[in-house]
């Protein structure tokens, strides 16, 4: 039998600026599901499709496109130009295009997460995107660019597909995940444009001085 008191532990720990109603209603539909009735599960079936979690954020960056998806999928220095990213291990050799792999470790608000990158759709100088699984969620995440005026305007749109998750869970935590991916993703576009738009673009320590 599920332990709500272990199951409000770890929603806790997981998800530290959740608000107490958010996490009593998660709670409440993981304990529900740990004992399904027998007319639920004969409805399985028909239960609708998970929701998706999908955040877009964007940025005007002062750079020649091809200058700045050149910056974006420069993985061997990824680490000098964004904060959140410590460290960075290819799994295939080559320059950045369809297929390549890389297992990427991250700083989260406090916490050290490794997943493994992979790029699932590739156009030169226009747009990427990236696709990796984590405990059962797989998630999407499409760099576009486009030249604006003397810059690039830089989108990304992150899609978190809850589907391997259990019915109900995603639906209470869709608005603290929605809420912690535009944080990263914000830091890691002023980090980009930062170091895009400093004169020696190709110092170091373009991105040492902020914080995440």
């Amino acid at each position: 039998m599920v332990d709500r008191q272990k199951v409000e532990a770890i929603l806790t720990h997981r998800f530290p600026s959740a608000a107490v109603s958010q996490l009593a209603a998660a709670a409440n539909a993981i304990m529900g599901l740990a004992g399904p009735r027998l007319a639920d599960r004969a409805h399985e079936a028909d239960a609708p499709a998970q929701p998706t979690t999908t955040v877009v954020v964007f940025a005007d960056i002062e750079a020649p496109t091809r200058r700045v998806f050149d910056l974006f999928t420069d993985l061997q220095r990824a680490t000098e130009h964004v904060s959140g990213i410590k460290q960075v291990e290819l799994l295939t050799p080559g320059r950045f295009a369809l297929g390549t792999r890389w297992r990427e470790t991250r700083e989260v608000f406090g916490h050290l997460d490794t997943v493994e990158m992979e790029v699932i759709a590739f156009e030169r100088d226009r747009t990427y995107t990236l696709s990796h699984y984590k405990a059962g969620v797989r998630v999407e995440i499409v760099f576009a660019f486009e030249p604006d005026h003397a810059g690039t305007r830089v989108t990304i749109t992150f899609t978190l597909d809850g589907a391997g998750m259990p019915s109900g869970f995603m639906t209470p935590l869709n608005w603290v995940v929605a809420g912690k991916v535009r944080h990263v993703l914000n830091h890691d576009l002023a980090d980009l444009k930062r170091c895009l738009e400093r004169q020696a673009s190709t110092s170091p320590d373009c991105v040492r001085s902020s914080s995440q």
